[in-house]
């Protein structure tokens, strides 16, 4: 894919936005952007909620667990804390991964509106993060906070 930006992307015009469909992973957002892409969608972060997948900031989202964990895992049963500490979003704030693990085991659908939630908060601040960085002039210093 990112061979196939580096071919496409000389060829579009600057004045004009530049939308990727099908990008939800944290590694590729930021090399499309550096690429020169504006906008991204994907049914990924409510995908991957359905499939009780949690996406995580740094540090507990790395590259190597692709910012991200799985919420129906048994050491989550009583586990009181928010889905990730480093969140602001309104599930993170208000629900615990026990409760969601719960939501999840017992297959209530509020467990899959919850983390869907969560992760297109997720991407949303991502890319807030992303065009601040750009803005402000120390994107490269953002994705190296990220890793990727």
């Amino acid at each position: 894919m990112h061979n196939v930006l580096d071919w496409v992307i000389p060829n579009l015009p600057e004045k004009k936005p530049r939308h990727l469909l099908g990008i939800g992973v944290v590694q590729d957002i930021f090399e499309s952007v550096e690429r020169g892409v504006d906008l991204f969608d994907c049914v990924g972060p409510t995908r991957m909620a359905r499939s009780g997948f949690v996406y995580v900031r740094p540090p507990l989202g790395t590259k190597r667990n692709k910012f991200r964990y799985k919420i129906n895992s048994l050491k989550f049963k009583d586990d009181d804390t928010p889905l990730d500490p480093n969140c602001k979003c309104k599930i993170c704030n208000n629900y615990s991964k026990a409760y969601i693990y719960h939501l999840f085991k017992t297959e209530e659908l509020l467990g899959y509106n919850l983390l869907s939630y969560h992760n297109v908060y997720f991407m949303l601040q991502l890319m807030k993060e992303i065009r601040q960085a750009i803005n402000e002039g120390y994107y490269q210093k953002l994705k190296k906070e990220w890793a990727c």
